[in-house]
């Protein structure tokens, strides 16, 4: 009978032993389970936060692009403008320089016309009175002094209207525009 109770004791410590150890695995296997869950949830999460950020990223990309795109739509504009007021700047000039030029030869024609006239009244002089057409002379003369002096100074604007220094004013203008607008060379 000892040894029975004896028997029956080690088998209870024995069940005993087997509970704690069961015990102690089940609160493993929670402790586990738990961490898998945590780790499970850490992935979900930190996905998520992955994703939100490429949608973010996606998003500010779509934005800045959108925005380049605007920007360069806007300067492509800009600068088509500026050239048409280029070419009407350089056509208005062309007229100009087209007209003084027809001016001066103008002017030169009516040179050489009163300057035949001078001679034929240089003529007449010879075989008229020398002093009554000596007034006339002079006055002829006079005029032809004022007009050899205006288209001189014609001819001088002329060669202040030079095409490539209006051009380097056009350039110079147009560098002043873009700066103004906050583009630099």
């Amino acid at each position: 009978m000892q040894e029975l109770k004896q028997k029956q004791l080690v088998s209870d410590q024995e069940v005993d032993i087997n509970d704690t150890i069961a015990n102690q695995l089940q609160m493993e296997c929670q402790i586990l389970k738990q961490q898998l869950i945590d780790e499970k949830q850490f992935h979900n999460d930190h996905q998520l936060l992955t994703q939100q950020l490429i949608n973010r990223t996606n998003q500010r990309n779509n934005d800045i692009q959108k925005q380049l795109t605007e920007e360069k739509t806007q300067r492509l504009l800009f600068f088509q403008q500026l050239q048409q007021k280029q070419s009407q700047i350089t056509k208005q000039l062309e007229a100009t320089v087209k007209e003084q030029a027809s001016r001066i030869v103008h002017l030169e024609n009516e040179n050489q016309s009163l300057q035949s006239t001078l001679n034929a009244l240089r003529e007449q002089i010879e075989k008229l009175n020398v002093q009554e057409y000596q007034r006339c002379i002079d006055l002829q003369t006079k005029q032809l002094e004022d007009k050899d002096e205006y288209i001189s100074k014609l001819k001088e604007e002329m060669e202040k209207i030079n095409v490539n220094q209006l051009q380097d004013k056009q350039i110079e203008k147009v560098l002043t525009i873009l700066k103004s607008v906050g583009i630099s060379q």
